[in-house]
């Protein structure tokens, strides 16, 4: 009812104003919800600004920036969001560096705590340190210089003598890999046949708590893998073959590739996404599109087509999977079921292209779709643009893409990540816990 009131008053308005703009924008005619957007948002959702070397964290239904940190960068960085929403892990693969930025939004469910913003005291220090993969507060970071794997309890992140722990693994050498932590405690990470050429692994083999390596790939090999995603329960890694899939009943499987996808022609699910929150898992071709992955029916399903896939990614609650287009086209799939909800394009910044972006020239494999994208960013309900004068970002209701706000800023940044999380209803910013 909210809803229908809210779209009758936005359709009196424009009548009265007179208002006109392009389709093809996040523009003023459907800014339908505006006076309200600080009401839909959570209090508690961040965005991280990079800003002149600096990280400027604003509370994103207000527009105001909460605190500013300086970066520290050195160039070629990686950004990832952990689960929790409240870190960012920053990833110097040269450097052989993994820090922690903590945005000091603390989730205790029901209510929320902000600290100051900081960089938090632990940091990674590895050979290569490239895959980083978070679930259910566990981040894992996958080192090609040595083939080791090294387990971040993101709980344990505030704590100021924590320190991430680097496990050495047996018969693995140095490779351009992929692993990932089970809610039953055990790892699983790429290993290498070493009478094949190349960077690239060609199995999986689970690691026990302690970090040793159970020496069984239950009878899969492939020809390459690369890429790969957990919900926790299951875990996925791309592979020529079709998808390695694992799970917490220590099970090792094939699935076989769709129609279309092989080594052969170049198209195989080599980038995969998931999410704690969905059972299914996502994965892209770089000229067939985008395939769901069923682990429970295992079977792998075309649910986009198009061969100009510029970035995908689940919202941060895990209701859609969002397919963001080199025309700037958005598609938004529901991420639990596959099924397309609605598409629009839109302006967007263009996306830099810096470092990181280039090939690596360890193993000559490109993979910057493993990336966050630095100009679209998701909350629960609400995506995030970053418009091309990178001095206003656009908020666009996921579930139908209106746009709501716009957010303006005093300087141009470079690009954006999420922080934070969603409750409904009451906030309470003063419980005392």
């Amino acid at each position: 009812m909210k809803k229908s009131i809210l779209k009758m008053y936005a359709l009196f308005a424009t009548v009265a104003l007179v208002a006109s703009c392009s389709d093809d924008d996040s523009d003023e005619h459907d800014d339908h919800h505006h006076e309200d957007f600080a009401e839909m948002e959570s209090d508690w959702v961040r965005l991280t600004l990079i800003n002149d070397g600096n990280l400027e964290v604003m509370q994103a239904n207000s527009g105001e920036i909460e605190y500013t940190v300086a970066g520290d960068f050195v160039g070629g960085e990686r950004f990832y969001t952990t689960t929790s929403g409240r870190y960012l892990g920053v990833v110097d693969r040269e450097g052989g560096k993994v820090r922690f930025f903590d945005s000091g939004i603390v989730n205790h469910d029901e209510h929320g705590h902000e600290y100051q913003a900081k960089w938090a005291n632990a940091e990674l220090t590895s050979v290569l340190p490239t895959h980083f993969t978070a679930s259910e507060g566990h981040i894992l970071v996958f080192n090609d210089g040595d083939g080791s794997i090294s387990h971040i309890d993101e709980a344990q992140l505030e704590i100021p003598s924590y320190q991430p722990v680097t496990y050495t693994l047996e018969n693995t050498v140095a490779h351009h890999g992929a692993g990932f932590r089970l809610h039953n405690g055990k790892f699983a990470a790429t290993f290498k046949n070493n009478s094949q050429p190349g960077g690239l692994p060609q199995m999986v083999k689970f690691i026990d708590a302690q970090g040793n390596v159970i020496d069984d790939n239950g009878g899969v090999e492939v020809g390459t893998i690369h890429g790969d995603a957990t919900n926790g329960e299951y875990g996925v890694f791309g592979a020529t073959d079709g998808i390695i899939l694992v799970d917490d009943k220590d099970n090792i499987d094939l699935i076989p590739n769709a129609d279309g996808l092989n080594a052969e022609s170049g198209n195989w699910l080599g980038t995969v996404k998931g999410h704690d929150n969905s059972d299914m898992f996502f994965g892209r071709a770089s000229n067939l599109g985008v395939f769901m992955i069923n682990p429970m029916n295992k079977t792998i399903d075309n649910i986009y087509p198009g061969n100009d896939v510029a970035n995908a990614m689940f919202s941060f609650d895990g209701s859609y999977f969002i397919v963001h287009t080199k025309t700037n086209n958005i598609i938004v799939f529901d991420g639990l079921t596959g099924s397309k909800l609605i598409e629009r394009t839109i302006e967007v910044a263009n996306i830099p292209q810096v470092e990181a972006k280039k090939a690596s020239k360890d193993y000559q494999f490109k993979d910057p779709e493993e990336e966050a994208s630095p100009v679209l960013v998701t909350s629960d309900k609400f995506l995030y643009v970053l418009a091309p004068n990178r001095t206003q970002i656009k908020v666009l209701e996921i579930d139908e893409l209106n746009h709501v706000h716009t957010i303006e800023l005093e300087d141009a940044v470079e690009g954006m990540y999420k922080n934070g999380f969603s409750i409904e209803g009451e906030q309470h910013p003063g419980h005392d816990h």
